[in-house]
């Protein structure tokens, strides 16, 4: 496997079975920004609250997905019928599209996610325990701290600054480390007090155009 975030703002995703399972999943896909389209002759009352622009519900037994995977740019595959899901799969490459299945490994996981501010940890066993999955991530959860938070927000600051002065990539990453372990710095952040960082932050800049 190989890790990625998708950015699937825009993109069409279609979803085969609208039980507690699939309404996860959507509800991740309309996080993300895609339009859904959820195919299935019944669907969780989740599903039927979020119902919208960017959330389609087509009520029908499933037999063939063709039309609706053309439609789609990734397929998404949640039924509790092994034998349907096989097939979906199958028209799924045919048509050259990447898929997921609830019951099984495919083409990408869906990983245990933890979202705080602009950190996003994503926990895989390869499909093979989701229950420790979840477990790892309740005690990622327990270690981030708003320090974490807040020294983001000011490499963030920092690094659009350094694009003006430094054009040395590896120059501006090991500015940007000596940056986060700076004691003065550290000391800021814990006592939340990001305007007195940031001019550090800038101190630091200035006296590295004199040199």
């Amino acid at each position: 496997m190989f890790p990625v975030l998708l950015d699937l703002k825009g993109k069409r995703a279609v979803v085969f079975g609208g039980g507690k399972t699939a309404s996860r999943r959507v509800m991740k896909l309309l996080k993300a920004g895609a339009r859904v389209t959820v195919v299935s002759r019944d669907f969780s009352p989740g599903l039927e609250r979020f119902k919208g622009d960017d959330l389609k519900l087509v009520k029908r037994e499933i037999k063939k997905g063709r039309r609706f995977i053309e439609n789609s740019d990734i397929v998404l595959i949640a039924t509790d019928d092994h034998t349907l899901n096989d097939r979906l799969e199958k028209e799924a490459r045919i048509l050259g599209r990447m898929v997921n299945r609830a019951d099984r490994p495919s083409d990408f996981i869906i990983p245990a996610t933890l979202e705080t501010g602009d950190v996003t940890v994503s926990i895989s066993t390869g499909g093979k325990s989701p229950a420790v999955a979840k477990n790892i991530k309740k005690r990622i959860k327990m270690v981030l701290s708003k320090d974490d938070l807040y020294l983001i927000e000011l490499e963030e600051f920092a690094r659009e600054k350094l694009k003006k002065t430094i054009k040395n990539q590896s120059k501006r990453e090991k500015f940007l480390r000596e940056l986060i372990n700076r004691s003065d710095i550290i000391e800021k952040i814990r006592s939340e007090d990001m305007e007195d960082a940031k001019r550090i932050v800038e101190t630091m800049i200035n006296a590295h155009d004199k040199h």
